[in-house]
């Protein structure tokens, strides 16, 4: 049975996010303000205007970059997690074998990851974090630290070798969808179906 979903998180702003956002602003602002003390002196407003507008376009263009986004997408037995910055750029973080699963557990900030390389894709929360390891060609055991909700769990789990599976069938039978979400998925589906078909042209000529 082939597996697919699509998870998007966001993740919260820091306070280091908080800082480079009032210091964009704050850099911004003082540079309008000399570029209109220095051009209203001669009266060259126009290109005062001009250029102000371009400081606060490019300002509203780095800040929107301060805004992140993870994909975590399930295809059969692959893992893909992608990395969206400002709803504008996505980067791809990481793709790995669901068939190389090692471990899968909740993540503690104060227990080390015992792996080669850890990719972090969560929300900064510290809610609902889990840490899954796997084991990769060109990195070794790879860690990944993210924010799976249970499609997603169910989904990856389904993909694991069978001897890893069955160290996480209670795990994997307390995310299992229900019928009810289930049948919720299909009719989203099926509304989304019937929406598109109502917006496309019907492709009579007169």
């Amino acid at each position: 049975m082939d597996r697919f979903s699509e998870q998007l998180v966001a993740k919260l702003s820091t306070g280091k996010d908080m800082f480079l956002r009032g210091c964009l602003v704050a850099g911004a602002m003082l540079l309008i303000g000399v570029i209109i003390f220095f051009l209203g002196a001669f009266n060259l407003w126009l290109i005062a205007l001009c250029l102000s507008a371009a400081v606060i376009w490019g300002v509203v263009w780095l800040l929107q970059g301060t805004f992140v986004e993870y994909e975590y997408i399930v295809t059969n037995d692959d893992l893909d997690i992608d990395k969206i910055i400002g709803r504008r750029k996505r980067k791809r973080l990481i793709t790995v074998s669901l068939r190389e699963a090692k471990e899968l557990y909740e993540y503690d900030p104060a227990k080390e990851v015992n792996a080669s390389v850890t990719v972090m894709a969560h929300d900064e929360s510290g809610v609902g974090m889990y840490c899954f390891i796997c084991a990769t060609k060109e990195y070794g055991d790879l860690a990944i630290v993210f924010n799976p909700d249970k499609r997603t769990l169910f989904n990856m789990i389904g993909g694991f070798s069978p001897a890893v599976r069955a160290k996480y069938s209670e795990l994997y039978k307390k995310v299992k969808p229900s019928e009810t979400e289930d049948d919720e998925d299909e009719t989203e589906s099926a509304d989304n179906a019937v929406n598109e078909a109502d917006e496309a042209p019907d492709g009579t000529e007169e």
